[in-house]
């Protein structure tokens, strides 16, 4: 390869490997967000009003960069703030990982939006039987197996038309239709299901909710979770911006 041809290749790998460090947002703005990189729980979205999250108990660890549960069912403990309430367009986008057991049991809630299983289209997303589903008063939906242990999976559901949603799975189509309303958002509650009575363990980072109905491929591309795939990435554009600068250049 010619040495113009190399400046080429490194001209293009410096902007690709920019865009995979920056942080990218949807077609829309969060109304709420919270990536926790800060060790809080405070909502980064910029778009009032601030829905800063309240810990509830002492099993939640935000110290690593994302919100860990600690899923002790003798220590109830939680992230939760009153939400945004009903509205006829969402989308709710989140980062989980199972810790401990794939089968932690019976309805340890990852993130629901109400304190009450019998409140009028109440709903949560769920670990059940080792299996992610979202649940509501009309019904089950099963999204998927996790990954695997300690392995970050992406999770959207999003309500469309006011009485209907969907559901995907790393970029994925699980649920076309649940048939029904959805509800509204008039909760945000972090590792713990609407009747707080089973707790999550595991992680949550860079969730992520909005007032309109957004892209989940792009939502699964662009609000990932920095692991070992990435760094992969990051660290073939550097072994090949080192050949680069390694090889000879040839005399014109």
């Amino acid at each position: 390869m010619r040495t113009s041809d190399n400046r080429k290749t490194g001209l293009l790998l410096t902007p690709l490997l920019v865009l995979l460090l920056l942080p990218s947002v949807a077609s829309a703005l969060p109304i709420a967000a919270w990536d926790f990189n800060d060790g809080t729980a405070n909502d980064v979205s910029g778009v009032g009003p601030d829905y800063d999250l309240a810990t509830v108990g002492t099993g939640v660890d935000l110290s690593s960069g994302y919100a860990q549960f600690d899923g002790d069912e003798g220590n109830p403990s939680y992230l939760e703030v009153v939400g945004a309430g009903g509205m006829p367009t969402w989308t709710v986008s989140l980062w989980v990982r199972s810790d401990g057991s794939i089968d932690q049991g019976n309805f340890q809630g990852i993130f629901s939006n109400n304190n009450s299983a019998t409140a009028a289209f109440s709903w949560q997303i769920e670990s059940f039987g080792g299996v992610y589903q979202w649940r509501n008063q009309a019904g089950t939906f099963a999204i998927g197996a996790p990954t695997g242990l300690g392995v970050w999976d992406h999770i959207v559901v999003r309500k469309f038309g006011g009485n209907d949603g969907d559901i995907w799975l790393n970029g994925v189509q699980v649920v076309s239709s649940v048939g029904a309303n959805p509800g509204g958002l008039q909760m945000f509650r972090l590792g713990t299901n609407r009747n707080t009575d089973s707790f999550f363990e595991g992680g949550l980072d860079n969730v992520w909710v909005f007032d309109s109905l957004e892209d989940p491929i792009t939502l699964f591309t662009t609000t990932m979770v920095p692991e070992p795939a990435n760094a992969l990435l990051l660290g073939l554009g550097l072994v090949a911006l080192g050949l680069h600068r390694r090889r000879p250049g040839i005399a014109r």
